[in-house]
């Protein structure tokens, strides 16, 4: 646990006492704070120790602080309640990651990265994690993936904090200075949260505007987004290093013709076929290459180290995961996927494709999508997106109107022979029928293993 000495016999709230709110609450109470938390869920409220009481009962005239879980709206679609309290109370709302900022202060000599993004920035945090650690260094990590920041451990000295960090969560954060801030790509999403795309940029903007002056800031530039960021951050004198996955940058780090290369002091060096590292295919992840072996490269590991790295990296459950091969078919796990962008990604990286998509409707256009039809054999729609996905696709590909995930299974995986991929990326969100993209990615898993254990049994009394 990481605790925030300096809050010692401070009065401080909590809401929202989920996995950061727990945290919080402990680490808080660990260091001596006087903590009042709440939840509106019942059931989270007895999760956790110290003073549990309705925030909006009580005198927040009281309080220093409010520290907020990141799912809590501050502005969009209406805040909640007990931020405008707060607000006209006067009381700073803060986040964990600002708890963190202040206990760093006591600990150990070590670096901290920060990543971002709309996509890729938990394979990308995972990624950078493997290869400190592969290279034989303490490392930690944590954020929005994994292990909220004040459940971590306190590293040695030398070590890395490698934390992913979501619009939500920078939404809400006033002081966390990273040394290494990384914005791998920007496109619509959580626009339902932030309400307008130029709020969800500034968002994610917020990492690098917290930065101190010498801290370094990598970008993708393969989005115009990202071009304006590293231009603002250029004119302004900061340190930037552009990174790509679709053109040769002098004095940045890319990845073409299925080769990384290291410009950033000179002619482009080569540093990996990307073939050799099996759990990075697809462009999305040349680009996540790019930004880990940066970061890497900066720690100042060597070529050879990161190299070894990125070729061993496992890869993430519900990112891309290759569940099983039954009969000479890929059964893929990209749950994760839940906006356009991703799926696209993933139908950008296979071919001969089963696609099983739908979920939460959303408002995103879906023509991105339907420009790889090429790619597919076959959609299976589930949950409420599927009227809409099937109207999208008419004419470009058969549809199955599957319904829920372990029909869409069952029909793919009937219909498809050797050499077919059966991929589960829907592009859209999954709280129509899971309670998370993790539950909907488990459910494919069971479900495909569960057919796999039949063998061919399945596909004859399928009719395939």
């Amino acid at each position: 646990m990481i605790i925030p000495a300096q809050y010692k016999g401070r009065q401080i709230g909590v809401f929202g006492l989920a996995r950061t709110g727990q945290a919080a609450v402990a680490a808080l109470e660990a260091a001596g704070a006087r903590v009042t938390a709440w939840d509106d869920d019942a059931a989270r409220r007895t999760a956790v120790g110290g003073s549990v009481v309705d925030l909006m009962t009580v005198d927040l005239s009281r309080m220093e602080a409010i520290v907020l879980a990141p799912g809590v709206p501050l502005t969009h679609p209406a805040p909640h309640p007990l931020v405008v309290r707060a607000k006209a109370a006067g009381i700073p709302l803060i986040s964990d990651l600002d708890l963190f900022e202040v206990a760093r202060a006591g600990l150990a000599n070590h670096v901290c990265v920060g990543i971002t993004g709309t996509n890729g920035k938990s394979t990308t945090s995972a990624l950078v994690d493997h290869m400190i650690s592969f290279a034989g260094r303490p490392s930690a990590l944590g954020g929005n993936i994994g292990t909220a920041v004040l459940a971590l451990e306190p590293l040695p000295p030398g070590g890395t904090y490698v934390l992913e960090l979501s619009s939500f969560q920078l939404d809400l954060t006033r002081a966390l200075h990273v040394n290494i801030a990384v914005q791998l790509n920007i496109s619509p999403d959580h626009l339902d949260r932030h309400g307008t795309m130029e709020a969800y940029v500034a968002a994610k903007r917020r990492l690098f505007d917290m930065q101190r002056p010498s801290a370094l800031a990598i970008v993708g530039v393969d989005d115009a987004h990202g071009v304006a960021l590293a231009d603002d951050l250029g004119a302004a004198g900061r340190r930037v290093v552009r990174i790509s996955a679709l053109e040769a940058l002098p004095g940045g780090v890319f990845a073409i013709g299925g080769w990384l290369y290291d410009a950033v002091t000179g002619e482009p060096t080569p540093i990996l076929n990307l073939a050799e590292a099996p759990n990075l295919a697809g462009q999305h992840n040349a680009q996540n290459a790019a930004a880990a072996y940066m970061v890497g490269r900066t720690l100042g590991l060597d070529r050879n180290s990161l190299a070894d790295g990125l070729k061993s990296f496992p890869g993430l459950a519900h990112r891309q995961q290759l569940v099983a091969v039954h009969e000479g078919v890929r059964f893929i796990n990209d749950s994760k996927a839940t906006n356009v962008a991703a799926a696209e990604r993933a139908l950008a990286t296979f071919g001969h494709i089963h696609w099983i998509a739908g979920g939460l409707a959303s408002e995103e256009d879906l023509a991105p999508l339907v420009a790889h039809t090429e790619r597919m054999t076959r959609a299976y729609l589930i949950g409420e997106a599927a009227p809409r996905f099937a109207a999208a696709l008419e004419g470009s590909v058969p549809t199955v109107h599957a319904g829920d995930l372990d029909s869409a299974v069952s029909a793919a995986a009937a219909a498809a022979v050797a050499g077919d991929v059966v991929l589960l990326s829907p592009a859209c969100k999954a709280f129509d029928q899971f309670d998370n993209f993790e539950a909907r990615g488990d459910a494919f898993c069971t479900a495909v293993v569960r057919l796999s254990s039949m063998g061919g049994q399945a596909r004859r009394e399928n009719g395939a």
